[in-house]
């Protein structure tokens, strides 16, 4: 597997190598066309300075030039490697300063106003010429200018090979500075990788306590330390939960485990109605234990469409002859009313929270009275007309093995714990409230 490391550096070789040709090939055509460029930008400067400075007599004919000190002064001295023609639109020369008095024109060839650059060869030596057309009072003349090669070589500068050498020594240079710059700058960027790594090794399952530094790591980085650390948080709350709930798991069977023992070595002198008593107060926790364990394994659930008015028929059908005892109607629950209610749930899960909200409904609903089952695609709603829920009670109502003042001699407390975890794996909702009078317990869907 390719390390974040090389990665960056393989891209960033690929963009310095595209960068590196891309400098090359501007570098190689400036030095093809970069002195011809400059050899037209000065041919038409000095072209139009000199159309500026052509001088008109009476006639609209052009008398004279006049130019600055400095151009007057090449014009003059440099015959051979500067000079200018000023002529009429039939090639005829006007004005020239080096008297000569025919226009520029390739060998063999005569004045052509529509050749704008052409070279000449004087003396052996070559020659570039501009003609560039200027008007007076409506008429058209025309200024050649030339430029010998050997001056545009000068104004160039003689070493140009060296300079190009010099040029591809420094982009070399450069770059390589450049590398080593990202190189360095890479190292220190991925330091906080490093270290979190490091750190993360020294995690172990009883250090679970220890977390990602977000000290110095970049931006970018930040979220990922940070859904690390909450990672680790839920995974110290679960086995937190899972201890807590071992301790007290414990703390519950351990006391009918010793009533049990102490009515067994009375024998025959015991209670027996209590010895089944506390078998089946037992077996109640293991059952709901086992309930719970069920409920909080994710993988455990097969989903499936099934009618939740038949989920609630068959959980109040199996509470009935509790209900009884207790006085308490169950309404609301009939499959045969209506159309079903179709939802996406697991059935054994679906069953055991209807079941156990049902049956806490029952448990506080007083003798004559009933509890009331709503089934929708929206929810389901379970209300009994009872005491309702104290306000100190409230925020325990969910914990696991917590129960209620009038129960705490029967029940394992872990009925809603229950619910609230079949709820949350289907992705629904479980809340709780006072309906005045009596207590609703709500599963909303969604």
């Amino acid at each position: 597997m390719k390390s974040l490391s090389s990665r960056l550096l393989s891209a960033t070789a690929v963009a310095l190598t595209c960068i590196s040709g891309i400098v090359v090939l501007a570098l190689a055509l400036l030095w093809r066309w970069g002195p011809d460029m400059l050899i037209n930008l000065d041919l038409d400067h000095n072209a139009a300075r000199v159309a500026e400075a052509v001088r008109f007599n009476a006639a609209g004919i052009p008398d004279r030039v006049s130019l600055n000190q400095k151009m007057t002064a090449i014009y003059s001295v440099l015959l051979e490697d500067a000079a200018y023609r000023v002529l009429d639109q039939n090639g005829a020369v006007l004005l020239s300063s080096d008297h000569a008095a025919v226009a520029y024109a390739p060998a063999g060839d005569g004045f052509a106003p529509e050749r704008r650059r052409f070279r000449v060869v004087s003396s052996g030596e070559g020659k570039q010429v501009l003609t560039m057309p200027f008007a007076h009072d409506g008429r058209t003349f025309y200024v050649q200018l030339m430029r010998s090669e050997r001056m545009h070589r000068i104004m160039l500068g003689s070493d140009s090979e060296k300079a190009q050498k010099i040029a591809i020594v420094a982009a070399v240079v450069a770059m390589l500075l450049f590398s080593l710059v990202v190189v360095a700058t890479l190292h220190r960027s991925l330091k906080p990788l490093r270290k979190a790594s490091a750190a993360a090794e020294k995690i172990r399952i009883d250090n679970l306590s220890a977390r990602l530094s977000l000290e110095d790591v970049p931006s970018e980085l930040a979220p990922l330390f940070n859904a690390f650390n909450l990672a680790l948080q839920r995974l110290e709350d679960g086995y937190r939960v899972q201890r807590e709930f071992l301790a007290t798991a414990a703390h519950e069977l351990k006391t009918p485990l010793a009533l049990m023992r102490g009515q067994i070595e009375l024998d025959e002198r015991g209670d027996r109605s209590a010895l089944l008593r506390d078998l089946d107060h037992m077996a109640r926790h293991v059952h709901q234990l086992l309930h719970l364990a069920e409920a909080s394994e994710r993988q455990n659930y097969a989903m499936e469409r099934i009618d939740l008015k038949d989920i609630a028929a068959e959980a109040s059908a199996q509470l009935e002859r509790l209900a009884q005892q207790r006085e308490v109607h169950i309404v609301g629950t009939g499959a045969d009313d209506g159309e079903p209610v179709m939802i996406a749930a697991d059935r054994g899960a679906l069953f055991v929270l209807m079941r156990n909200l049902i049956e806490n409904a029952v448990h506080h609903a007083p003798p004559g009275s009933a509890v009331d089952v709503d089934v929708s695609t929206h929810g389901v709603t379970v209300r009994d007309y009872g005491k309702g829920i104290p306000a100190d009670a409230m925020p325990h109502l969910f914990q696991r093995f917590w129960r209620g003042a009038h129960r705490r001699d029967e029940g394992a407390g872990l009925g809603l714990s229950i619910c609230e975890e079949i709820a949350h794996a289907h992705g629904w909702t479980l809340q709780a409230e006072n309906a005045g009078p009596g207590a609703r317990f709500r599963v909303a869907f969604g």
